[in-house]
C-alpha cells in the first residue's frame, strides 16, 4: 500500500498530461501570501523540465526529478512544487488553466 511510502515526486508519465495545457493565470504561494505571476500562456514538458510561460516569458522552469504535481480538485488547474532551475529556491505554484470554448 502506498498509504506510508516516501513521496519521490511525480513520475514522467503523469507530468506528459500537463503538456500543452492552455494557462489563463498562475499563483505563486509563499507561505499565507498568493501573488499572481503571470496571465495567459501555456505549459510545456519534456524529460527534464516543466516550464511555465506567461505572456511571452517563462515564470516557472523546474526540473522533472523530484517535482511534485497534481490536479487541482475542481479540474480547472494544477498545484505544482519543485526546485527552481534558474534561483535553486522551492517554489510553489498553482497555475489556472484557460476555458477552451
Amino acid at each position: 500500500m502506498g498509504l506510508f511510502r516516501k513521496n519521490k515526486g511525480t513520475p514522467l508519465k503523469e507530468l506528459e498530461r500537463y503538456h500543452g495545457k492552455r494557462v489563463s493565470y498562475v499563483v505563486e504561494r509563499e507561505g499565507a501570501e498568493e501573488n499572481v505571476i503571470g496571465r495567459t500562456g501555456g505549459i510545456s514538458v519534456d524529460s527534464e523540465k516543466l516550464v511555465v510561460v506567461c505572456d511571452g516569458h517563462e515564470v516557472f522552469r523546474c526540473s522533472t526529478d523530484g517535482i511534485v504535481c497534481a490536479e487541482l480538485m475542481s479540474h480547472n488547474g494544477a498545484d505544482i512544487k519543485g526546485r527552481d532551475m534558474t534561483t535553486g529556491k522551492l517554489r510553489h505554484i498553482v497555475v489556472h488553466y484557460a476555458n477552451k470554448r
